[in-house]
């Protein structure tokens, strides 16, 4: 039997508490931000893909945790397989949710800050028309890709600790798919990925002009006073998002590729794993919060 040392019970302590306090920061994001899709005349585009970014980590919190909790319980045993195969779903499905969501926020923060003349005005309103039409894209395909391709989830119970009292993960599997869907879904994951990172190259690129010109402006003039637009704000909070969701991204697939079997050995090597898991879809909503003057003022 694998006994769970202090460290092991900080850990996994430590996690649920990452999903509560994720959970309760998407949640109000997701308020703040379809709150005013529902009252305000023309509410931004930025407000539908933010609200679709916080649903989406939402549900990778809510997969992550209940799993968690539901093994500390005992119950993952009552469900078999077939619960198992339904957190991993819930959980791949979402998790690929917030990199399509993400990339599409990156991308169109960057043609918002673009230079206003030329081809850039004309993409600026063709991507504003089509924002709906793109975050209804990301959930049609995941969801059907997701539920058709065929996926063989083997999974493995955790008969060398006892689940019933938390003492072990009760849950692995490891996952094979098919070349003809894992190549078309690697591929598409490449690409969103290298939007994103294309996306934040620009938005960079555009900074650094942005502030030399500022640095210019402030030289001729003395009495002008340093003040950063919302956009530019808006900006360094998406970049922020995406130096953290690149890394934490590529953490979780090797944790997928390789399965949870590969690290049965190490107990808290699996709840370190999971607590990296969780680390974006849990900061990133306090990143969007508190560098927002509208919704930090309305916390208070």
């Amino acid at each position: 039997m694998v006994q769970m040392t202090v460290d092991d019970m900080v850990l996994k302590v430590v996690f649920l508490l990452q999903v509560g306090t994720g959970l309760l920061a998407n949640t109000y994001l997701l308020f703040m931000h379809s709150s005013v899709l529902f009252t305000e005349h023309k509410p931004k585009p930025t407000d539908l893909i933010l609200s679709n970014v916080a649903m989406a980590n939402s549900f990778v919190l809510l997969s992550k945790g209940t799993q968690q909790i539901m093994e500390d319980m005992g119950l993952v045993h009552a469900l078999e397989g077939s619960g198992c195969q339904v957190f991993f779903y819930f959980h791949r499905v979402s998790r690929e949710l917030s990199l399509c969501t993400t990339s599409l926020l990156s991308g169109f923060q960057a043609v918002t800050i673009s230079p206003r003349h030329g081809v850039w005005t004309r993409l600026r309103r063709w991507v504003s028309r089509h924002v709906g039409c793109s975050c209804l894209f990301c959930w049609t395909f995941n969801l059907t890709i997701s539920t058709i391709s065929p996926i063989e989830i083997k999974v493995f119970w955790d008969n060398s600790s006892d689940s019933s009292i938390g003492n072990g993960i009760a849950c692995q599997y490891v996952v094979a798919m098919t070349g003809l869907y894992a190549i078309p879904l690697s591929i598409l994951g490449a690409l969103l990925m290298t939007l994103m990172v294309v996306a934040s190259m620009h938005m960079v690129c555009l900074l650094h002009r942005h502030h030399h010109r500022v640095q210019h402006i402030r030289s001729c003039s003395l009495s002008l006073t340093s003040r950063i637009s919302p956009e530019m704000r808006a900006t360094h909070s998406i970049l922020l998002l995406v130096a953290g969701f690149i890394p934490f991204y590529f953490l979780n697939s090797i944790y997928i590729f390789y399965g949870m079997k590969s690290f049965s050995s190490y107990l808290w090597l699996q709840h370190f794993l999971k607590f990296l898991a969780t680390c974006f879809p849990s900061l990133s909503p306090l990143v969007l919060i508190f560098r927002n003057p509208r919704t930090l003022s309305s916390c208070f």
